[in-house]
Formats: C-alpha cells, sequence, structure tokens
C-alpha cells in the first residue's frame, strides 16, 4: 500500500511540475538574439563574443546559447531588478574593468522588470584593484533568430 501511495505521489509532483514547466509562463518565454562583440563573465561562466540567443527561463534563470559553431548554453542565476517602461527596448549592462566585463543587467525588450547578476568573487577582487565603467549593448526588438 505506501509502495502504491509513493507511486501515486512521484506521478503527480512529475505531472504538477511539467505542467509548471510548459504552462502559460512558458508560453510567454521571449527570446533575442544579439551579437556581444567582447568576451564577459557571469556568474562566473567566462563567455566568449559571439552570437547568442537570450531568453528567461523561469523568474531567476536566463539562458545564452550560442548560435553559431558551438551552440553551447549558458544558464545563468538572475534576480529581478527595479522597473522600466514597457516601451523602452532591451538592453545588456556590463560592468568593465580594463579588459575585464562582467554582465551586470539584462533588460528585455517589453519587459517591465530586469534582471540583475550578482558579483562574482572573481568580480570583487578586480573591483578593488581597478576602476570601473558600463559597458551596453542594444538588443533587438524583433523576434530571436538562428
Amino acid at each position: 500500500m505506501f509502495r502504491i501511495s509513493s507511486i501515486l505521489t512521484c506521478a503527480a509532483l512529475a505531472l504538477s511540475l511539467g505542467a509548471a514547466l510548459t504552462g502559460p509562463a512558458a508560453a510567454q518565454a521571449q527570446a533575442v538574439t544579439v551579437n556581444i562583440p567582447f568576451d564577459f563573465s557571469a556568474n562566473d561562466q567566462m563567455v566568449p563574443a559571439g552570437r547568442y540567443r537570450i531568453s528567461l527561463q523561469a523568474p531567476r534563470y536566463l539562458s545564452f546559447v550560442d548560435t553559431q559553431a558551438t551552440k553551447r548554453q549558458y544558464l545563468m542565476l538572475v534576480q529581478p531588478t527595479g522597473e522600466q517602461n514597457s516601451k523602452d527596448l532591451g538592453r545588456l549592462i556590463f560592468r568593465c574593468y580594463g579588459d575585464s566585463n562582467y554582465l551586470y543587467q539584462v533588460w528585455m525588450p517589453g519587459q517591465g522588470e530586469g534582471r540583475q547578476f550578482v558579483r562574482s568573487r572573481t568580480e570583487q577582487e578586480t573591483l578593488e584593484r581597478k576602476s570601473s565603467s558600463l559597458a551596453y549593448v542594444q538588443l533587438p526588438t524583433g523576434p530571436a533568430q538562428q
């Protein structure tokens, strides 16, 4: 009896998780393709310059997929940040310390809320040695291209 109950509970959990991942939130997923002209770091992941398809996978995860040779995917943990005008174009904001670039914020086109990265230990150490500036990469407003 306990085994049947455990199996039914696991099946119910799997179905509810599947529904959550494929339900209305997934239908609202938005992706844009952008060329990032320099190497950068985010969540302690080194990402080479290139063309990427960026999409919000869940409120706390962004996906960067290399659309050129490697097709590698980078999944990054983010946190929501302040509001923006829903008519505002999307953009990526990087903190730059000499030749080191760290992804700071992502604002998807037409989204009311941006996403922000927490400073990694490496960025914190770089910040202590060098002054920073910001670099912006504008996101296209159309659908992502392959």
